[in-house]
């Protein structure tokens, strides 16, 4: 793992998601606030800071091999997802509520600003979760999630309009740019190399303030059992399959590590709103992104010190 103490620095980002939650509480900011740094976060500092940080450092060593661990983790969730609320006696709309939910990670929102706190950009670090981001779960979200959910919901079948919105998505465009101007490479004037760094570097902070802001605990009232059930697949079995996958594939550090913190991440906020689209449970699915994001809290230091400890 990166040097220094990285708990105090995963426990500092939580503390800016407490802020958040204390300025609802207080009714002095609520899910409009959130939403309007959201935009902000998706469209202007996350492609700032892939651009920034693709430039530099392009694709880490080895990131292929994080792809396909977190990907076995993705495929072994969804089925554990659906076989734990089926065995629940959940209908078969929350099956694949939890099938989706209990696999697609929060990998771009929040991990990749995770990875960049905990590692900054040496090692290849960002650029590997990244790509762990466009593969796993954007690419993987709007096909086998798309089909997924279709198939267990009441929803409509996808369409390729859905597919080409992201592959214009910014985050998409500003991966090509970014590797575009690591491999060419394009020289950028000082001052619009400062405004990148700037802008990139505010996304863990609004990331995590926006998070806070838009945690509704009232969504987990009456789920009690199987939201748990579903987040501790989320929570622990998808970064132990990620281990498990990276330390059989042999990957190096931090490869390795950024595959199992990129399947430990809370669920995708885009997988929820998939589920309720597409006709699976979109209550259940929100309930259990609020579960999955604060059981963060807990999970991700374990994940970190496990890391430290069965890594080679």
């Amino acid at each position: 793992m990166p040097s220094g103490d990285l708990i105090s620095q995963l426990l500092a980002l939580f503390a800016v998601l407490g802020v958040g939650v204390l300025l609802r509480a207080l009714g002095r900011s609520g899910q409009a606030d959130a939403a309007v740094l959201n935009r902000l976060v998706i469209d202007v500092t996350t492609p700032a800071l892939i651009i920034s940080v693709l430039r530099r450092s392009g694709i880490g060593h080895g990131a292929w091999g994080a792809v396909a661990a977190s990907t076995t983790a993705l495929f072994a969730c969804a089925l554990a997802g659906v076989a734990v609320a089926r065995a629940l006696g959940l209908p078969r709309a929350a099956q694949g509520a939890a099938g989706l939910v209990g696999s697609f990670s929060n990998t771009g929102f929040l991990g990749v600003p995770v990875v960049l706190a905990l590692y900054g950009q040496a090692g290849g670090a960002a650029g590997t979760a990244i790509l762990v981001d466009s593969i796993v779960t954007t690419l993987m979200l709007w096909t086998f999630g798309v089909a997924l959910a279709a198939r267990m919901g009441a929803g409509g079948d996808a369409d390729a309009r859905g597919l080409l919105r992201v592959l214009l998505h910014p985050n998409v465009l500003s991966i090509a740019a970014g590797l575009a101007l690591h491999a060419l490479p394009i020289p950028l004037p000082a001052w619009v190399e400062r405004a990148l760094d700037a802008l990139g570097s505010a996304t863990p902070t609004l990331v995590f303030l926006a998070l806070g802001l838009s945690l509704d605990l009232r969504s987990l009232r009456g789920r009690v059992r199987p939201l748990v059930a579903v987040a501790a697949v989320k929570l622990l079995l998808a970064p132990a399959v990620a281990l498990g996958a990276a330390l059989a594939l042999r990957l190096e550090r931090p490869t390795s590590e950024v595959a199992v913190l990129q399947s430990a991440m809370p669920t995708s906020m885009v997988s929820v709103i998939i589920a309720a689209r597409y006709g699976c449970d979109g209550q259940f699915a929100a309930a259990t992104a609020v579960v999955t994001t604060l059981g963060a809290l807990a999970s991700l230091p374990v994940v970190i010190e496990a890391l430290r400890r069965l890594l080679p």
